[in-house]
């Protein structure tokens, strides 16, 4: 039986209530105080949070962040960095949602794609990983007047879900929760359908999964090893002839991301069924390079802070 993965097995921290009163401060005090906290958090994690501090100097040594023979004190500077860029994510993630979406700055790549997309009136899969900040797709998607859905797989998505909405009643972003265990799911995946087949864009972080779900997976090549993707998201668009479009925001400076959409399959091609497996695997193989590309170009932007390559902690 498989282990319940420490990314799944940890609970959300905080509340709308407490995401509530962070957001009224930015509002009311602007982000300098908010702001004020990176330091003294990042410096509390590094010190105290073993665990995530293995994690974080055994990716940074995959991705060519310093040398395996760096001394202990530079791990320790790599890894610090690695959970700062981490702490001043989540606060953009805040401002995205809570304060004002004109302090974050966005520069498009390959936006030509998702244009022509909706000059189609065809609706596409966006996936992307844990780098950088899915979260500004919502920036994207009020500047453009596009909806997009992003699938999650939380036990608490009502709650994230209530929140936004607050935060921003004119949101174009709907999280739809994912558990392929329940009887739920069946609704989830016709619900996709439908928004698909109504030019909607449906996003999805494919790097983690539930366990025990019977989710199909592909192992692919990722900065030296092995490790395993969801195919869900691929073979469901497969299966509707859906475009698929690689998603990375990638934070370039202060409150500035670039944004970058690359297509992965264009959804043109009908695929038979013999012929799946190997298409699957090779779409998700071009996408672990891409990956791996995006991770070496921004290499303290992945957040996965467990052990990514070990099939017991998915």
């Amino acid at each position: 039986m498989t282990s319940t993965p420490e990314w799944a097995a940890t609970a959300e921290r905080g509340s709308s209530t407490l995401l509530g009163i962070v957001v009224w401060c930015i509002r009311k005090l602007g982000t300098g105080p908010i702001r004020l906290l990176v330091v003294p958090v990042t410096l509390y994690y590094t010190v105290f949070d073993a665990r995530a501090r293995r994690a974080s100097r055994q990716y940074l040594l995959r991705v060519g962040a310093y040398r395996e023979d760096a001394g202990p004190f530079e791990r320790l500077g790599h890894t610090y960095r690695h959970f700062r860029s981490f702490a001043q994510m989540i606060l953009d993630r805040l401002i995205v949602w809570g304060g004002d979406p004109d302090e974050i700055e966005v520069t498009l790549r390959g936006s030509e794609i998702v244009l022509d997309l909706l000059a189609e009136g065809r609706g596409a899969f966006m996936v992307g990983a844990h780098i950088g900040n899915f979260d500004v797709l919502r920036a994207i998607a009020r500047d453009a007047d596009i909806p997009v859905n992003v699938l999650m797989f939380t036990e608490n998505a009502e709650q994230i879900n209530a929140a936004f909405e607050a935060l921003d009643p004119t949101a174009r972003v709907r999280i739809l929760n994912v558990d392929p265990g329940s009887a739920a799911s069946a609704s989830v995946t016709l619900d996709i359908r439908q928004r698909i087949a109504k030019g909607e864009f449906v996003a999805s972080m494919i790097d983690r999964f539930p366990p025990g779900a019977g989710i199909r997976t592909t192992e692919v090549d990722f900065l030296g090893r092995r490790a395993l993707l969801s195919q869900s998201v691929f073979r469901l668009a497969m299966v509707l002839r859906a475009p698929v479009l690689l998603t990375v925001a990638l934070r370039t400076g202060p409150r500035h991301y670039e944004v970058f959409f690359e297509t992965l399959s264009d959804g043109t091609r009908e695929i038979a069924r013999n012929e799946r497996s190997k298409v699957l695997d090779e779409q998700l193989q071009a996408f672990a390079a891409r990956l791996e590309y995006f991770c070496r170009r921004a290499p303290y932007q992945w957040f996965n802070f467990y052990d990514f390559w070990s099939p017991g902690e998915r």
